[in-house]
């Protein structure tokens, strides 16, 4: 009896066998708006066979919660959240590597609608509001083989902060765990400017370029960065004129001078960033040092081998390739270290026979 049901659901429901997206590159083109909201479309540009593929956007840049409408944190604070993702447009095409940023919607032949239950078809999305500052999309589209651009076009509401001095946006990409081999963003304010109080900060990895965009006036108008391999997030913090964003009703207001103090903040992050990368970069040579150190320790270990020395030799190898590993320098010819002691055993017990 429960075979026959099992039988008669599936039978009812079709089954629909997911593969795994293979995400090759990933390219973020936002805008901010006059009423202080941030306009998106999104390209991710899948070349393996599947048949969806599930984003997680965010409105909520820092912590779970909306601003509590009195702690004023220009760091990380609650103050920067959104109110809440709006989807505009969802869709896929065949991608032939000439779109570009301005132009994500020139290839749209079709807009998909949010999926029905009553009338389930391919080429459809669900989004839901997690109630987190997340909403999760997923785009029901089969690739059949070629490669494909994923399209999403959606309003981040309310992002914008209004202080007595500037208006600023803090905004974090998140969930960006495709693993592309290259995630782009540009990031576009209302009016081209030369003002003093326009400023801006990009956060992600440190292999990331970021450059100005700026019009034959040499007025500036925004950014573009590329990161290869992002982790998982992109930050990005601008300062604009009150003009900028001129309907501001209803933003969070700060109600203080800030631009003194986000310059501080972010000139601290930029001094830590770069202790960091100068022990990261000395720490580099002691990799190198240590590496010489354990070819040298391989000969001492052919002539003079006994089984206390062989351990202490196997365990300085694993000491190098977690040292390797923890400071993400992945020089994958020091993983095979482990292998030498192998090779050195077998090799002596060859030769004594």
């Amino acid at each position: 009896m429960k075979k026959i049901l099992l039988l008669t659901f599936l039978l009812l429901f079709p089954v629909i066998v997911f593969a795994e997206a293979k995400v090759t590159s990933h390219l973020i083109d936002a805008e901010i708006e006059i009423g202080g909201a941030l306009s998106v479309k999104e390209l991710i540009i899948v070349e393996k066979d599947t048949d969806f593929i599930s984003r997680k956007l965010n409105y909520y840049s820092f912590g779970n919660a909306s601003w509590d409408g009195k702690t004023i944190d220009l760091d990380k604070g609650t103050i920067y959240n959104g109110q809440n993702v709006t989807i505009n447009a969802v869709s896929a095409f065949e991608f032939d590597d000439k779109v570009s940023f301005g132009e994500f919607d020139k290839n749209v032949t079709e807009y998909f609608p949010a999926f029905d239950i009553t009338k389930p078809t391919s080429n459809t999305y669900t989004y839901t509001d997690n109630k987190d500052g997340t909403g999760s999309l997923k785009i029901f589209h089969k690739t059949n083989g070629k490669k494909t651009a994923y399209y999403i076009k959606y309003v981040v509401t309310n992002v914008v902060v209004k202080h007595n001095d500037v208006k600023e946006i803090n905004y974090t990409f998140k969930n960006l765990n495709y693993h592309a081999k290259e995630t782009f963003l540009r990031v576009i304010i209302p009016y081209e400017t030369n003002d003093e109080l326009y400023h801006v900060w990009v956060h992600g990895n440190q292999k990331g370029e970021v450059q100005e965009l700026v019009t034959n006036n040499e007025s500036k108008v925004g950014i573009i960065a590329k990161f290869p391999e992002i982790g998982s997030e992109i930050n990005f913090r601008m300062t604009l004129p009150q003009e900028q964003v001129g309907v501001d009703i209803y933003l969070n207001n700060s109600n203080i001078d800030a631009l003194s103090e986000i310059i501080k903040i972010e000139n601290d992050r930029l001094n830590q960033t770069t202790k960091s990368n100068n022990i990261i970069y000395a720490m580099k040579y002691v990799l190198i040092a240590l590496s010489v150190i354990y070819v040298l320790c391989t000969i001492i270990f052919i002539k003079k081998y006994n089984r206390n020395l062989f351990i202490i030799y196997v365990l300085f190898g694993i000491f190098i390739m977690v040292f390797n590993y923890l400071f993400r320098f992945n020089y994958w010819y020091l993983y095979l270290l482990i292998v030498v002691p192998i090779i050195l055993v077998l090799l002596k017990k060859y030769l004594q026979k």
